[in-house]
């Protein structure tokens, strides 16, 4: 009987570490590209070549104007360059779609990255650890654009504030306080995440989820 429980728990804890590896998402947003009819902004991230692609992730801002066949990227290492599709940026992996923005906010938005991230690029001293980075980029493009959407919580660096900085987060429900080691973000939407040396751990209230440095960041419900 004893044995059998063991391996009863060990199955368990298996299974559970698969899930959490995999940041299982129910209802996650289909990669697909809206329609060229208006104006469209989307969010993606995508896992860093392996082994890390797990543990880390990249985002990257694609932009579409109506009538437009092609997508304009805005990242980290690859700012302003055009791909014919949103979702395909090598040699980034699992790609997962977090907002999407269309009519006249996608507007405003893309007016809003092509003044704001050829500034913050071109003066960027990057530094994969605890930032700025590719994920401390997308943070500032979030809140300097009036954009509500989150990061997932195994983007390293979207937390980064300096030495010590406190700031709005970027759904705009909530603050942050931020040290290199330890951090608290607080958030109607967001619920509670705690920030461990740029590790993000906690539970977001809407939609429901566990926040985990692994996969694509969640274990529940998709972004919103």
């Amino acid at each position: 009987m004893t044995a059998r429980l063991a391996l009863l728990v060990a199955g368990v804890a298996g299974a559970v570490l698969a899930l959490l590896v995999a940041g299982c998402q129910i209802l996650a947003r289909p990669l697909r590209a809206p329609a060229n009819d208006q104006d469209t902004v989307l969010l993606v991230s995508g896992g860093l070549g392996r082994p890390i692609e797990k543990i880390a992730r990249h985002p990257w801002f694609a932009v579409r104007e109506a009538g437009e066949e092609r997508w304009r990227f805005w990242e980290v290492g690859g700012g302003g360059s055009y791909h014919e599709d949103p979702f395909a940026n090598h040699p980034y992996l699992e790609p997962v779609l977090h907002a999407v923005w269309r009519g006249e906010e996608a507007t405003r938005a893309i007016a809003c990255l092509e003044r704001e991230a050829p500034r913050w690029l071109g003066a960027l001293r990057y530094r994969a650890w605890p930032g700025p980075n590719s994920n401390t980029f997308g943070d500032v493009m979030l809140r300097r654009c009036g954009l509500r959407a989150s990061l997932p919580a195994n983007a390293i660096g979207k937390d980064y504030r300096g030495t010590l900085g406190v700031s709005w987060t970027s759904e705009g429900t909530g603050v942050q306080l931020e040290t290199p080691l330890l951090g608290l973000r607080l958030g109607l939407k967001e619920g509670v995440e705690v920030h461990v040396i740029g590790l993000a751990f906690g539970v977001d209230l809407w939609p429901p989820a566990l926040l985990l440095p692994l996969g694509s960041g969640r274990l529940g419900f998709g972004d919103r």
